[in-house]
């Protein structure tokens, strides 16, 4: 397990299995995508799968629409198991990123609960962290013989990323488009990027629709 120096951050590397991750990849590639022009969320540029509550992106609310499918029912025992949260999370968000995809920065929703898990499948990348609302955070880690004002941490393929406390209330998260990354002297080279975010949403903040 690897940790930063931002309180509630850290990684589970080999979460999974490679053997899981296959399966899991299957059993997605096998269900239909949305985004890039697909409903819901047809103005995302990477496609998404959505399951237990549909996330508009663009009203910032969620839809009820089912339980979690069986293909999650190995993570979601470990994840109570381990005891990385009390009980099972109640959605989850499939994000596909291909080459010269990232995302933003952002925070997630008040809507979901105090926790995130992100599992990444296929492979790796480096998220970046930014205090909200503030320009420089005290953390100063070398990037390409440079000093960075972010906090970096390496996501590796089958890793499970856990945001709790201030890592989840008061950082932003984003992910950059490059193809190659750098971590001090370590390379990372991105390829096609599957990722499995469970959340818990708060019913009572919820826009139900």
């Amino acid at each position: 397990m690897s940790t930063g120096s931002i309180d509630g951050l850290r990684v589970i590397e080999n979460f999974i299995t490679p053997e899981e991750e296959s399966e899991l990849i299957s059993e997605i590639d096998n269900r239909e995508w949305g985004g890039n022009g697909i409903p819901p969320n047809p103005e995302m540029k990477r496609r998404t799968q959505h399951y237990g509550y549909e996330f508009s992106y663009r009203h910032r609310n969620a839809r009820y629409i089912g339980l979690l499918p069986s293909m999650f029912s190995f993570l979601l025992s470990r994840l109570v198991s381990e005891g990385i949260v009390p009980s099972p999370p109640d959605m989850c968000t499939v994000n596909e990123y291909n080459l010269k995809q990232g995302i933003m920065p952002h925070r997630d929703a008040s809507l979901f609960g105090p926790t995130i898990l992100s599992l990444s499948l296929l492979s790796p990348c480096l998220m970046r962290f930014e205090k909200e609302g503030e320009d420089e955070i005290k953390v100063l880690l070398p990037i390409r013989n440079e000093l960075s004002f972010f906090e970096f941490l390496p996501l590796a393929q089958r890793s499970l990323l856990v945001m709790t406390n201030s890592s989840r209330f008061d950082y932003k998260h984003s992910i950059s488009k490059d193809e190659i990354e750098y971590l001090g002297d370590q390379k990372i080279v991105r390829g096609r990027r599957v990722s499995l975010t469970f959340r818990s949403l708060i019913k009572e903040e919820s826009k139900m629709e």
